[in-house]
């Protein structure tokens, strides 16, 4: 039986390819995310490791513990402990060090902020051994106030070199240094994308606010002495709020941030990596089915000559074995080739990544075969139950087979799987449900939508065909083609419904998203202009800004806005901070209870949503943690809908947001100009003032919702690049199905030929099947992708997502990408129908 069921294989070799690739391209997704997550796991570890070599033990303030060791911000450490850790026996060698922000710029005076990486000032360590491998590749360390020294990355890309002019932006004013120094880290020339400045120690302490302390003290270990030791006899003279650590502990902390941050992106390509293998499961399904009932002569004969339906069993699932081994194995390695691509894609984003050789651990092998092979296995299960009721009579029949009716269990299960997968994607965007029962219920509902497609899929067919009558004979035999089998069709048609629902799902709600954020600025904002970064990859810009605005003739009122992190409550929450005395003539706030012109630097205002969620009135105190006060007691002061410009959970004080955070960055200010005065000349007047601080740009609100727009448009095409490979499976199952479909009807092809019909006209007929079946796929996407967009704008309404669009141009688009890709899918098998010998295949058997 297993030499059989190889034969079988080799003997269909187009259907072995087809059917193998949809599995590949599924499991080279989820083996490509596997080997780009751990590469970038070790590279962060890497990374950190390198930027703290040298360094043996490292002095710093404490923190609460209920605090991200490696995300606080802390307080400073007194520069006359420097003295007391250089008396420690066993310290080889102390220093102070600082870190702040310093936005570096190129030769054209552009800011090269990093994604995802911070902008870093601070200054080289005096002595070789604390630098680890920080070194310099050319010209020298700083010596001077106006000298710095770069990162080898930020001088390549900002055309910067020795003696070059750069000006750097800080918290307060830019200032132009000359370079003196280009600085390496071994092999790499940055530090995880990060852009550093490297200035004179006093100097760098004066730029980032740090005359009076250091932000740590870093220490080597004499010989004989660990860095467990070290840190030991340094925690003996220290005083209270101080803590002493090995500089690994520090690599790993720092590591295990960055790797946490990264999670969410693993997670998601992950998601898309499930997509795929799930619309890959339709495919193999599909074929199986297919082949089981094309084969029942042959199963029945095996039947006949005594095989067991056992046999029969393992038959098909031992072909199913083989071929999602092998279809994994060539995905795992196909998986290279994806890593690299996801990483060029983030990277074309402007999403940096440090660089790294891809790695590939056992652990992806394992999950790519056995994911992989499950898959088909499971898919290929029921197929494999049906074969085994073939009776030995049957290969005494000589009938095409007959699709099956549909039976009353059937539609139970269908209607039980729809309606519990809608329940709890319902439940879970609008009721107590866990997020993962989104995933859950849009895998039920589509089950069970495909469960019950066969009943209206005949009617569908016909209603879409029916154009094609107009085509003559082979529009109107297409037409029939599709409707002969609804089974086969809903089954083929939803492996593309699958992908088109997401993508018209992330349309909706991205469209649902700008109208939104139109009607915010059209009613929620008051203001004429808004100063703002230049780009998404941009922290922030220097507070300096601010007054720089506010003293530009024309403008009336400057009310800026930033966003952070803390904690409160004891769990972490995001902010917006907002300057009380001018919000409520920028901005409408929606305040429920309360004025937001009344915050103080004690208090905060909570969203509606959560002060109902915990019982939280106008007057009740609540708990905050923040690097600058680790102990802050806030006062409820008012309660909002958050359905406006700011719709973070909690809003605080701008001054309170700078105490806690002191080297902090304004977001976004909105600009009101004086009565009278022209808005288009004072946006060009703010923008002189602005021409030495590129980290700020100002917009009229036509510019601002246009490059709000631009920015969801960006993330959108990043959503839809990867749910594209789910549409290519399944077209890739449209080319399976059809090619399974002409060697089926090789008699009918045949008979077709002989009473007359041309090989175009053969060919047009499979062409117009294939178009039949992707505009159902794609109508059937585009009808559950509304529905699934729509459910999630509105559930999110909370966040100020009340507007509904549907962007039905773009819908439309699909539908008929979806028919031209359905006459692409049909070339191979249409050429092979149009060449099917007339006499074989009248006499074939």
């Amino acid at each position: 039986m297993l030499s059989a069921t190889i034969k079988g294989m080799l003997a269909h070799k187009l259907r072995l390819v087809l059917t193998a690739t949809s599995i590949a391209l599924g499991v080279a997704f989820l083996a490509g995310t596997l080997m780009l997550s751990h590469s970038m796991q070790t590279a962060f570890d890497n990374l950190f490791a390198d930027a703290s070599s040298g360094t043996d033990t490292v002095v710093r303030s404490e923190i609460d513990d209920a605090q991200p060791q490696a995300e606080a911000n802390r307080a400073t450490v007194p520069t006359s402990l420097l003295d007391e850790v250089r008396r420690v026996d066993g310290v080889a060698v102390a220093e102070g060090k600082v870190e702040g922000y310093a936005l570096l710029t190129d030769s054209d005076g552009k800011p090269m902020q990093p994604s995802g990486a911070p902008a870093l000032g601070t200054h080289l360590a005096e002595s070789t051994q604390l630098r680890g491998v920080t070194e310099l590749r050319a010209g020298r360390a700083p010596e001077a106030a106006d000298e710095v020294a770069i990162d080898a990355t930020s001088a390549a890309k900002g055309d910067l070199d020795i003696g070059s002019r750069v000006r750097v932006l800080f918290q307060g004013p830019a200032r132009t240094f000359t370079v003196v120094g280009i600085v390496g880290y071994g092999d790499a020339d940055d530090l995880g994308g990060s852009t550093i400045a490297y200035f004179e120690a006093r100097t760098a302490q004066r730029l980032m606010g740090q005359e009076d302390g250091y932000d740590t003290i870093i220490a080597a270990a004499a010989d004989g002495v660990s860095d467990d030791e070290l840190a030991d006899r340094v925690t003996a003279v220290l005083p209270g709020e101080v803590e002493a650590v090995t500089g690994a502990a520090i690599a790993e902390e720092r590591a295990e941030a960055a790797k946490e941050g990264l999670g969410f992106l693993t997670y998601a390509l992950m998601a898309f990596a499930g997509i795929a293998l799930f619309v890959g499961s339709f495919i193999i399904w599909n074929t199986f089915s297919m082949q089981v009932a094309q084969r029942t002569r042959e199963l029945a004969l095996f039947r006949a000559i005594g095989a067991t339906r056992q046999q029969v069993m393992r038959t098909i699932l031992a072909e199913a074995v083989l071929l999602g081994v092998l279809a994994s194995a060539i995905g795992i390695a196909l998986g290279v080739a994806m890593a690299r691509a996801l990483s060029g894609l983030m990277g074309g984003l402007g999403f940096s990544l440090p660089g790294a050789p891809l790695e590939i651990r056992p652990i992806t092998i394992l999950a790519g075969l056995v994911v992989g092979t499950v898959i088909t296995v499971v898919s290929a299960t029921a197929p494999a139950r049906r074969a085994t009721k073939v009776l030995p009579v049957e290969a005494l029949r000589d009938a095409a087979p007959v699709a099956p009716r549909f039976s009353v269990l059937r539609f139970a299960v269908g209607a039980v799987l729809t309606v519990g997968g809608a329940s709890g994607l319902l439940l879970a965007l609008f009721g107590p449900a866990h997020p993962a029962f989104i995933g859950i219920g849009v895998v039920g509902a589509v089950l069970g939508i495909t469960t019950l497609a066969p009943l209206f899929m005949r009617s569908l067919a016909a209603a879409v065909g029916w154009p094609l009558r107009m085509r003559g004979v082979s529009g109107d035999l297409a037409r029939q083609n599709a409707m002969r089998n609804p089974r086969r069709t809903a089954s083929t048609a939803m492996a593309l419904v699958i992908g088109l629902t997401m993508v018209a799902a992330v349309s909706v709600f991205a469209a649902s998203l700008k109208a939104s954020f139109t009607d915010v600025l059209e009613n929620r904002t008051n203001a004429d202009l808004y100063v703002m970064t230049p780009s998404s990859d941009t922290a922030g810009y220097s507070p300096e800004v601010v007054d720089i605005v506010r003293s530009v003739d024309g403008v009336d009122v400057v009310s800026p806005t930033s966003f952070g992190a803390g904690l409160f409550d004891g769990k972490k929450g995001q902010f917006t901070s907002i300057d009380p005395g001018t919000v409520e003539s920028s901005l409408e706030m929606g305040m429920l209870e309360g004025e937001a012109a009344a915050l103080t630097d004690s208090g905060v205002l909570v969203k509606e949503g959560l002060a109902e969620a915990h019982g939280w009135e106008v007057g009740d105190t609540i708990s905050g943690a923040f690097p600058g006060d680790q102990a802050a007691t806030l006062e409820v002061q008012g309660i909002y809908d958050g359905k406006g410009f700011v719709n973070t959970d909690y809003v605080i004080s701008g001054s309170a947001h700078t105490a806690y955070f002191p080297d902090r960055l304004e977001g976004t200010s909105m600009v009101l100009v004086e009565d009278g005065a022209r808005v288009s000349v004072v946006k060009e007047l703010i923008a002189d003032a602005l021409a030495n601080q590129p980290d700020a740009t100002v917009m009229d609100q036509e510019e601002f919702q246009g490059a709000m727009g631009k920015l969801i448009d960006q993330l959108v095409s990043f959503v839809t690049v990867l749910l594209l490979l789910a549409v290519v499976i399944a077209l890739l199952g449209i080319v399976n199905t059809l090619a399974l479909s002409v060697f089926e009807r090789t008699r009918e092809l045949g008979l077709l030929r002989a009473v007359g019909m041309t090989r175009g006209q053969v060919r047009a007929m499979v062409r117009w099947e294939s178009v039949i079946i992707s505009v159902i796929g794609a109508l059937l996407g585009a009808v559950l992708g509304i529905g699934l967009g729509l459910s999630l704008s509105r559930a999110l309404a909370d966040m100020g997502i009340d507007q509904i669009a549907v962007p039905v141009p773009q819908l439309l688009l699909y539908v008929v990408a979806a028919a031209v890709a359905g006459i692409l899918a049909a070339v191979g098998p249409a050429r092979r129908a149009s060449k099917v010998d007339v006499l074989r295949a009248v006499v074939s058997e």
